[in-house]
Parts: structure tokens; sequence; C-alpha cells
């Protein structure tokens, strides 16, 4: 394995955005709705919890926590990229009416300088995109900051297996769906399999929380590996 990420530039998301949804369910194997509402329910939430969903995206994370607690939560989803939010704030849309009670919002901003005061969340989210931060590192300094004393910060990231064999097998397909992807132009399919295959393991991923002054409390695997959810509590 490579030891460095692909940078991921914004014109890619501008380009994906109305896509990126189907780009997550092929790369999850269609798992990508009910991982990401296992996901969120590791984080224990009770009524009104605030919720910050950095480097949001198209708000499936909003989706997925309106899917698992009946009750009525304040998510705002920050993300850079203006093409991502108009897919979001559609979605948003539909949740404000479905669950009134509730407060979706999105705003346009960096995970690496988080307007919001600190100790202010009760949970903060991050899906697919701490290495495609220019600075994971101050990413994960604000994450800190905004966390209450007792909050949850649950990371989803691609990986690779453990298991020798499904290992191989996913080397062999990450190599030819780049392949594939590089002829018919599909720039960030190939750009994802990049990421899984550039994979430095759980270890680091943990380390580098861990070094942000956050504690590890649940690790959950799913599709043998290649996507893997860590909740860690301040």
């Amino acid at each position: 394995m490579t030891t460095t990420r692909p940078a991921t530039p914004q014109a890619m998301f501008t380009k994906i955005a109305p896509r990126y949804d189907l780009v997550n369910t092929v790369m999850t194997l269609g798992g990508d709705t009910r991982l990401r509402r296992e996901a969120v329910r590791l984080l224990r939430l009770e009524a009104d919890a605030r919720v910050l969903d950095l480097a949001a995206g198209t708000a499936a994370i909003a989706t997925a926590l309106a899917a698992e607690y009946r009750f009525p939560l304040a998510y705002v989803g920050v993300d850079l990229n203006e093409q991502m939010l108009e897919v979001a704030e559609r979605k948003l849309t539909r949740l404000r009416r479905e669950h009134p009670r509730g407060s979706w919002d999105s705003m346009r901003g960096s995970a690496e300088d988080v307007i919001f005061d600190s100790s202010s969340f009760d949970a903060v989210t991050m899906c697919f995109a701490l290495d495609d931060m220019d600075d994971p590192a101050a990413a994960l300094a604000e994450t800190v900051r905004v966390l209450r004393p007792g909050g949850r910060f649950l990371l989803i990231e691609l990986a690779m297996p453990d298991n020798p064999v499904l290992l191989a097998m996913m080397k062999l397909r990450l190599a030819v769906t780049r392949r594939i992807a590089g002829l018919f132009g599909l720039d960030p399919v190939a750009h994802m399999t990049e990421e899984v295959a550039s994979d430095r393991g759980a270890d680091y991923t943990i380390s580098r929380c861990v070094n942000a002054g956050l504690t590890l409390e649940t690790e959950a695997r799913y599709h043998g590996g290649l996507v893997r959810a860590y909740v860690f509590g301040k």
C-alpha cells in the first residue's frame, strides 16, 4: 500500500455532486444507507441533541439520523462545496417537512475552522472526508473543541479488509474498477479506489484521533472491513 492518500480537489466534488450518493452506494456495495443508520445508532443520542456534521456533503447523515431517532434533534451540516450543499438542502427541506419538531440546517464552511462556540455540540460526525482535508489535524482539533465534555465523535472511513483473502480480492477489484473508471472518464470513482488502496490502517486512524484528545469507545466494521465506523468520546 502507498502511504500518501491522493488529494481531492473541490472541482471533483462539484462535478460529482448530483451523483455522489450513487458513487457511495457503489463503493459500499449497496449498503451505505444501512451502515449509516447502524453507525449513528452508536452515538446513543438523547432528545434535543445537537449534532454537527462536518464535511457533510449531501447530508446523508441527516437522513440516517432522522430514520434512526424518533425524537427531535438539532442537525447542522457544514461543507465547503456549494453544489454538494444544494443537494443537501433538498434533503433537509424534506426532513423539515417530515420531522418538523427537529432542526435541520446547512451552511458553507470549513471543518478546519468551525465558527461555533466551544463545547456546543453533543455529537460531531464526519464521513469519508478526513483525508480530503487540507489539514486533518486541524479538523480533529476543531471537532474536539466544539464537542461538549462527554460528547461523541463518529468517524466513518473507507478501509482495506483485514482478512488476507478478502484483501487480495479487494486489491484486484480496486485495480479493475480503477482501470474501467479511467477508460470511461469516471474520475471520482477512480479517486475513491485510490483512497481505499492507500488506507494506512485502523491503528493509524485511531491514533490520530487519540492524539487530538479523543478516546475510542466503539469500532464497527462493514463489508469485510471495507468501511469502518469509529465512535470516540471526549
